[in-house]
């Protein structure tokens, strides 16, 4: 007898093969079976008129805090993601010396827009080494499946101390490091990740550590984490780290890399296509490469007080390195410095988070009822009626009575549905870039797999929905090389979503305060899931998550070549 049965599904296997109907039987966790009228089971669901499929594999997360305060990762499971990654763009909790931990909070309060306070009442700090890292949280147990990367800036901050943001390392620092990344990879780490992308900065506006790192640097850590014959190499990539920089420090290591975050750009229309041509090419030559892309737009709200989308902005600076409310609004009323972040602005030749685009910031909400008036509106439309600059009518708002306050929505990038669907069916396309777990007061994507299937198959008609869930689990599972994940075949991981394909998506975005002290988060909920199962377990039915003590997910520490 079997554990579980679901009979009579609409089955979408992972494969991209076509579709059919049938049952999947389970035992301890594993699919068995498959097929039709396969027998007695403990528990048996008729699932007629629905689709089963994998669960969806979340291959760019930032849930590396979070997960010691909430082994669940929410929202995550509840929205059909089975499996995450977590560690990328280097931005990692461990390892991390008990004198670090401030400085680390520091830079993820900046960098991934998490609250100092919520980190600081959440984070359990039961380990300083990256295998401890994931000994902890193995230990303690997860809801959903966990891979983890090797985090470059804390590996450089463990071995560098403070001087980790403001040089590059020795020889001597280097050979320390490249122990830590074996140890890492010895220990279970899927990878190493790293970024250069200069909106990546920690407290005051200091670089993330790994972008002060030197080619040097990046093609001994790349190769320390090949040693064994396995391993991925994640990037975040600024503007001057092209692909054939990436090739040349992948050369002899034998292994993949995944390139974020190709996003497309309205000012830009050609640029992301010519990185994945790129990508492309150096695959060609021997140089496996894929550009991790987003199916959703990027939208995120901010006040003045944080404006993470200036934040990738050279002129920005003197307003991050601020030290107090004072000083920072004393950069604020400067006439110089608006003259040189207009300029910047609105020089094409960059392409970043924020390219001038001032008719996609909207005014959501105000703090002070006198402007209620702006509420809806761009800061393009608000400037033009009151015959100022829209940068200066920011400035000089974010100075007013309780300006620093205003609620704004950016609708930045991946706006252009026709650019974006070309995006999705490259073949060098890694369909991810949740964000989840960071961001937490701007955006959102956690929900990213739903609105996949809602958007671009049922709406949009791109592709497939065989496609479209063989790009979020099977394919996935290849690129990021995880066994028996990623399929509904026999000898893989009851990983599964059953939905209904003709009503699945997901809601608005809405704000809730249940982060430790109480801090508020934007939260997102999912349409017509009507399960999810992790290792054979069922953590959600009719799109409430299941009362049950029980943490299923495994931390995933083995990976094929």
């Amino acid at each position: 007898m079997f554990d579980l049965i679901i009979k009579n599904a609409n089955i979408i296997d992972g494969t991209g093969l076509p579709s059919f109907t049938g049952d999947i039987a389970v035992e301890d966790g594993i699919i068995v079976n498959r097929g039709n009228d396969l027998g007695e089971a403990k528990s048996i669901i008729d699932a007629k008129g629905l689709t089963l499929a994998p669960g969806f594999i979340d291959s760019h997360t930032h849930y590396d805090a979070q997960l010691t305060w909430d082994p669940w990762a929410n929202p995550s499971p509840k929205l059909g993601v089975t499996t995450i990654i977590i560690g990328n763009c280097g931005f990692t909790i461990a390892p991390c010396k008990a004198e670090h931990r401030d400085l680390t909070m520091k830079n993820l309060t900046n960098v991934e827009g998490m609250s100092l306070d919520v980190l600081r009442e959440g984070i359990v700090w039961d380990f300083e080494t990256f295998p401890e890292y994931l000994d902890f949280i193995e230990t303690r147990g997860v809801g959903p499946n966990v891979a983890a990367y090797v985090g470059h800036s804390s590996v450089r901050v463990y071995v560098m101390g403070e001087d980790a943001l403001t040089r590059k390392a020795t020889d001597t620092e280097i050979i320390k490091m490249q122990t830590i990344v074996k140890e890492g990879m010895i220990s279970g780490g899927l990878g190493f990740a790293t970024s250069t992308f200069e909106g990546h900065n920690g407290e005051n506006g200091v670089p993330m550590p790994s972008r002060l790192a030197d080619d040097k640097e990046m093609r001994n850590l790349i190769m320390a984490m090949s040693s064994f014959g396995r391993g991925l190499f994640m990037l975040t990539r600024g503007s001057n780290t092209s692909i054939e920089n990436i090739r040349k420090w992948m050369e002899g290591s034998n292994r993949p890399a995944v390139v974020a975050a190709l996003l497309h750009n309205p000012l830009s229309d050609n640029s992301t296509f010519k990185v994945l041509s790129d990508i492309s090419h150096a695959t060609d030559q021997g140089i496996e490469m894929w550009g991790q892309v987003s199916c959703r737009p990027l939208s995120m709200e901010f006040t003045m007080e944080s404006p993470y989308l200036f934040e990738g902005i050279h002129s920005w600076r003197p307003a991050m390195e601020c030290s107090s409310l004072e000083l920072y609004e004393k950069v604020l009323a400067d006439n110089n410095f608006r003259g040189n972040l207009v300029n910047e602005i609105e020089d094409n030749a960059q392409v970043r988070l924020f390219n001038g685009d001032w008719d996609k910031i909207i005014v959501r909400e105000v703090y002070n009822q006198k402007y209620q008036n702006l509420e809806g509106r761009s800061i393009k439309d608000i400037a033009l009626d009151s015959n100022v600059q829209p940068l200066d009518w920011l400035l000089d708002h974010a100075l007013s009575d309780n300006g620093m306050d205003t609620l704004f929505i950016a609708m930045l990038l991946n706006s252009d549905e026709k650019a974006v669907g070309k995006l999705l069916k490259h073949p060098r396309a890694n369909i991810t870039l949740s964000d989840a777990g960071a961001h937490l007061t701007f955006f959102n994507d956690a929900g990213y797999g739903l609105y996949m299937l809602q958007k671009w198959v049922r709406e949009n008609k791109i592709m497939s929905i065989e496609e479209a869930i063989y790009n979020l689990t099977g394919k996935q599972a290849d690129i990021y090389r995880i066994d028996q994940r990623g399929r509904l075949v026999p000898g893989q991981y009851a990983d599964m979503i059953l939905f209904d394909p003709d009503k699945v998506g997901v809601s608005q975005s809405y704000r809730v305060s249940d982060l430790p002290g109480g801090g508020s988060r934007l939260n997102i909920d999912g349409h017509a899931v009507k399960g999810v199962w992790i290792n054979g377990e069922r953590v959600l039915k009719d799109m409430n998550l299941v009362n049950n003590s029980k943490l299923p997910g495994k931390v995933i520490r083995g990976f094929h070549a």
